[in-house]
């Protein structure tokens, strides 16, 4: 069990709050695992070996495997590539996938990786990854090897990440990602058994945690990094499940022949009649490390009917793409407008900002996923979560009319020195877009070198969607569900346009975007600019604590 003595929990949200007078101590030898801090205490423990075929794990990144995968911006280099490749490296063989007794993940990857693909020097990747090692636990040598025989024997055990890793990493190099997550993550085998013992549930693995290993397989899928790929599903062995997440009957071996077509609704609507229904109404503070799990029990049968209402097509790519797109709209409008409160700082929540950054490698796992039935019960599974997310962190109500009125000033102003254009200069020398006529480069300009390591997840995940996008027009959003072909009771259909109507889904366009990104960026600090460093906000949106 872990420990939680106070010790223990101070050092527990580190690095998050970045407090540089929080001591550095060493857990108890009898905490769960062995996670000494200090580097005199790491000398004393058995680390795993370095593996033999580290070059074959980490290497130049490979293109991106689908059209509507992220694409990378200028600026890689040998200088900057061989650091990544360094780095990465030496982050897979010294420091375990957990940094505390909580189980919060080590984010070096993910920091490492987005910054490589927005283009940052050799430099500032090295720089990046010494704020992580400052607070990493060191790999721990596992109790015993882990092998077919005993694959679901110790899931959930922290103590085995390593004897994981070993086993992922050779099933990738013989298999590859695609063989490896159908068999283990997404086939029934993965997840149930049939003699009454505790359930596999490894595709619940898979999107616990607040999606943390659905986010870093993810990265290892995108970059074509074996060695991030396997961190990712060892990771997802010795993550906690919740069997009841996910539906028994999405399943394969349930459904042999899945409707392909979905339902009736698109994922904007089903937001939106999410959004106003009394039944999520004044929802009661969940604790923060129990979000999923109580969300599950209080609103996930509810929130299951809905995700069954979805319309979606997965036989053909462009089908897929729509699908994707549905869902990066959606997770972005939970994140972005529902944390916007007019007259109020913009609420950059923490665990739906993870909604927001998990959507970016919904494109690229799919790539690496054939099955039609395996591809619905991931789409179904992604969705679900992210809906127990929103409504388990309190249901803000997105109001788009709202705020697109009050982020229109921020379209082309970003705060830092200003030039003084030469007359001339487009569209006007006086004029802002003079100044900054492509807002998103000073944004990621900044964005690149700010510590903190959600940051350039969430505005590489935003602008990706502006280019892809950015060029839809208002209304566009309303087409998605045609009431025609659909057998739905006129009151059901009135019911969707309420709603539709409530959050004002027809004012939705391409440049949502951009705007959350400014509000995000203004949020977490403008460093570049000379702003002072701030965080992610942690309180929900709870209105239900006094009922």
């Amino acid at each position: 069990m872990a420990d939680n003595s106070p010790e223990l929990d101070r050092t527990a949200d580190y690095p998050f709050h970045r407090d540089p007078e929080i001591p550095v101590v060493v857990p108890p030898t009898g905490a769960h695992g062995i996670g000494p801090y200090s580097p005199e205490a790491a000398a004393t423990i058995k680390v795993p070996p370095k593996p033999p075929h580290i070059e074959q794990l980490f290497h130049v990144p490979k293109p991106p495997p689908s059209a509507i995968s992220p694409q990378r911006l200028p600026g890689a280099d040998p200088e900057s590539t061989a650091t990544l490749i360094r780095t990465l490296s030496h982050n897979h063989v010294t420091w375990h996938i957990f940094f505390n007794y909580k189980h919060f993940h080590n984010h070096a990857s993910h920091h490492l990786l987005a910054i490589w693909a927005l283009g940052a020097s050799g430099p500032v990747i090295e720089a990046a990854y010494a704020t992580h090692c400052v607070y990493q636990r060191p790999a721990l040598e596992s109790p015993g090897h882990i092998i077919q025989d005993n694959l679901h024997k110790h899931l959930n055990d922290e103590r085995y990440y390593s004897a994981y890793l070993k086993f992922f990493t050779a099933e990738l190099l013989k298999r590859g990602l695609p063989e490896c997550l159908e068999e283990y993550v997404l086939s029934p085998t993965a997840n149930f058994t049939r003699d009454g013992e505790e359930q596999p549930a490894m595709l619940s693995r898979f999107v616990m945690g607040v999606l943390h290993p659905f986010i870093h397989t993810g990265y290892g899928a995108e970059f074509g990094l074996t060695g991030v790929s396997a961190e990712g599903l060892a990771m997802t062995a010795v993550h906690a499940s919740n069997p009841d997440l996910i539906d028994r009957t999405w399943f394969p071996d349930v459904v042999s022949e899945p409707d392909i077509k979905g339902s009736t609704r698109s994922a904007l609507t089903i937001l939106s009649l999410i959004a106003c229904d009394p039944r999520f109404s004044n929802v009661k503070r969940i604790d923060a490390g129990n979000v999923l799990n109580e969300g599950v029990k209080r609103f996930g049968a509810i929130i299951r009917e809905y995700v069954e209402m979805w319309k979606f097509d997965i036989s053909s790519e462009a089908g897929l793409a729509d699908a994707v797109e549905e869902l990066s709209w959606v997770n972005s409008v939970i994140y972005g407008v529902g944390g916007y409160i007019s007259d109020q700082r913009f609420s950059a929540d923490f665990f739906l900002m993870h909604l927001l950054t998990s959507s970016l490698f919904l494109p690229t796992l799919l790539a690496h996923v054939s099955k039609y039935s395996s591809r619905r019960l991931l789409l179904l599974s992604y969705f679900t979560t992210s809906l127990v997310y929103y409504v388990a962190r309190g249901r803000p109500r997105p109001d788009i009319r709202a705020f697109y009125q009050g982020t229109q000033h921020l379209l082309h102003k970003v705060p830092g020195t200003h030039t003084s254009p030469a007359p001339g200069t487009l569209p006007d020398p006086s004029s802002d877009l003079a100044q900054t006529p492509n807002t998103w480069l000073p944004l990621l300009q900044s964005t690149i070198v700010h510590p903190n390591e959600h940051l350039c997840k969430a505005q590489r995940a935003l602008a990706h969607y502006s280019t892809l996008y950015g060029t839809r027009r208002k209304g566009w959003a309303l087409e998605l569900s045609r009431p025609e072909g659909r057998s739905l009771s006129a009151a059901q259909l009135a019911r969707e346009d309420e709603a539709e109507e409530k959050v004002g889904l027809k004012e939705l366009d391409g440049t949502v975007f951009l705007r959350i990104a400014m509000l995000t960026q203004n949020r977490l600090g403008w460093m570049r600019e000379g702003e002072h460093e701030d965080n992610w906000d942690f309180d929900g949106f709870y209105t239900g604590d006094a009922a």
